[in-house]
């Protein structure tokens, strides 16, 4: 989306949010443009003790590409009962993200749906989520009778029955116009190197998004998948949004959003204009400040990565023992779904055993062939930027932090108020203090609202002690300095208690992960571990930028037909599918 477009839904976004929020006036919405999403998944029949891989594609449908629009995307797998597996909240660079799902032992054999949205998508209905069906087999489990195959008559049941061969289904291969892909041999044998060239036949395919998937195919009768092409033809669709006249689910247009409610504890009345702190603890710490509107409502943006999951919420009141706060929860009740019928056969059962012993195997030497985390990328706030560091070990130890500040630290003082409490006091670089303005004070990032209640804790476990003198702005709250304390051990919040904060447990974006490529050499490395995988290759985030790109992977011991799957967007929202196929002998 060109910058101008987004310069103008910030514009209807500050003008409409009050009104819209509370069921008035939402025509200004109807010009922010529909989302819709595409979801490319690894496989669509999957046992216990597998990882279901999948690339999330938010498009535009004004523009018809990928969307600029929303940061973050939500995944969940819904069981035919209703509840949800799993919901994956999944941060969006450009448009697209991804993750994956270990399929435990704890679901149960049957038939569920995959479903991808974002919170702007809310807005139009579940009918435009996009759903996929999904089948999962779970052989340490029993299988309910509603997937079993029943015998025609229940009189001669007891007679055995030949098994009938399972068949494999046809794997057609399938080029695009926009790119091409070809193995160096359709044929191979295991533990083999194949060299897979995929290439672009249009300038547009270069600067676009793509993932790929090389896995092989069941024996199983499985759900279609939909390829992106068809979902281009299907759901963006151009015209006006049909956005709703009640509440409006906001699009998490600058990053993450961490929303909530703070009430009059006694009235249970919604609360103006309070200002709320937000710290993420931790090496990489983040914080901000949000206010609450006319209905009690705070929304957060979190536009950084994070590797935290605990968080915590401070009303910024002396009197914030008179307000309750409570987090919005993400929960959300899927309605009306249709599940495709699915039915397990006896012929089934070889293959079920077999397929489990690999599973179990390869997750036995799963260590061997580990994924890897991406670690997040930290970008450093403003308000952790310092201009003077003490590292108190290179200074006389004093007992207390009172006592540390007045001998040690320059140009930090503490100050007792009329009330007869204690609190920071950071000198400006320039001008006069001004008493009304206090600093920021962290320890191990965790922001402490009242200054008293670290006054008593041992100096002895600070490591070092920084602070910055400039007035720090965080949202609507002015601040005299930044003061950072950090302990020698750096678990500060796991130790510390005080009735005024409010712990949270986030509900953190996936995180970003490298995919383990199986290699094998002319040394022998890795031949006496077993290699039972069924899915050879899975990279969400192909890079076509030169024009062509040369994958190298491996076969395993498992012979069969293998599927390759290419699935994606060009930069002009092109659907790009390419399939083809390769039997390993």
């Amino acid at each position: 989306m060109k910058k101008n477009s987004i310069t103008f839904i910030l514009a209807v976004l500050v003008s409409f949010v009050t009104k819209a929020q509370s069921g008035e006036n939402v025509q200004g919405f109807k010009s922010i443009p529909q989302e819709h999403v595409y979801v490319h998944f690894s496989e669509s029949l999957l046992f216990s003790g597998e990882h279901l891989l999948y690339k999330v594609y938010c498009m535009d449908n004004a523009e018809r590409k990928l969307s600029s629009l929303s940061k973050m995307a939500y995944i969940a797998l819904v069981g035919e009962d209703g509840n949800t597996v799993f919901k994956h909240k999944i941060r969006l660079n450009s448009g697209s993200g991804s993750g994956d799902f270990f399929v435990p032992t704890s679901i149960p054999t049957g038939s569920y749906k995959l479903l991808g949205y974002s919170e702007w998508m809310q807005n139009f209905g579940q009918k435009d989520f996009f759903q996929s069906d999904i089948y999962i087999v779970n052989p340490y489990q029993t299988t309910s009778g509603i997937h079993l195959e029943q015998p025609v008559d229940t009189l001669i049941d007891s007679i055995p029955l030949p098994l009938k061969p399972l068949v494999l289904p046809e794997v057609p291969s399938k080029q695009s116009v926009f790119a091409n892909m070809a193995v160096d041999r359709s044929t191979v044998g295991k533990r083999e190197r194949v060299t897979l060239k995929v290439t672009s036949t249009n300038g547009s395919v270069n600067n676009g998004s793509y993932s790929i998937s090389v896995r092989k195919v069941d024996s199983l009768p499985a759900p279609s998948q939909m390829t992106s092409d068809a979902f281009v033809s299907s759901f963006l669709r151009l015209g006006q949004n049909n956005v709703g006249a009640n509440k409006i689910d906001l699009p998490e247009l600058r990053g993450e959003v961490i929303s909530g409610t703070v009430l009059d504890k006694e009235s249970q009345e919604p609360v103006e204009n309070l200002r709320i702190s937000l710290s993420l603890p931790g090496d990489k710490y983040l914080f901000n400040v949000a206010t609450s509107n006319n209905e009690g409502k705070f929304r957060f943006i979190v536009n950084r990565e994070y590797d935290n999951t605990k968080a915590a919420l401070q009303v910024l009141s002396t009197d914030w023992d008179r307000y309750q706060i409570s987090i919005d929860e993400y929960s959300k009740e899927y309605e009306n779904l249709e599940f495709s019928g699915f039915t397990l056969s006896k012929n089934m059962k070889d293959y079920i055993l077999r397929k489990s012993i690999h599973n179990q195997i390869e997750n036995v030497y799963r260590e061997a062939r580990s994924d890897s985390m991406v670690p997040a990328q930290h970008v450093t706030p403003f308000y952790r930027r310092f201009t003077e560091v003490y590292n108190l070990d290179d200074y006389t130890r004093f007992n207390g932090i009172p006592e540390t500040i007045v001998e040690v630290v320059d140009q930090v003082s503490i100050r007792k108020l009329n009330d007869g409490e204690r609190v920071f006091e950071v000198r400006p670089g320039e001008g006069f203090t001004d008493n009304s303005l206090l600093p920021i004070v962290f320890v191990d990032g965790l922001f402490i609202r009242r200054h008293e209640d670290i006054m008593g804790y041992s100096a002895k476990k600070i490591q070092s002690i920084k602070f910055s003198r400039d007035k720090v702005l965080v949202g609507s709250q002015m601040f005299q300095g930044v003061v950072s304390l950090e302990t020698i051990e750096g678990d500060f919040y796991s130790d510390f208690y005080t009735p005024h904060i409010v712990n949270l447990d986030l509900f953190k974006p996936q995180s970003r992960k490298d995919y383990h490529i199986q290699q094998y050499d002319e040394n022998g490395n890795h031949e006496r571990i077993p290699d039972f995988r069924h899915q050879l290759f899975w990279e969400p985030n192909l890079d076509l930028s030169t024009g062509s790109n040369e994958i190298i992977f491996y076969t395993s011991d498992v012979p069969g037909v293998y599927e390759l799957v290419l699935e994606g967007f060009t930069s002009n929202g092109n659907p790009v599918s390419v399939k083809e196929k390769l039997v390993v002998e």
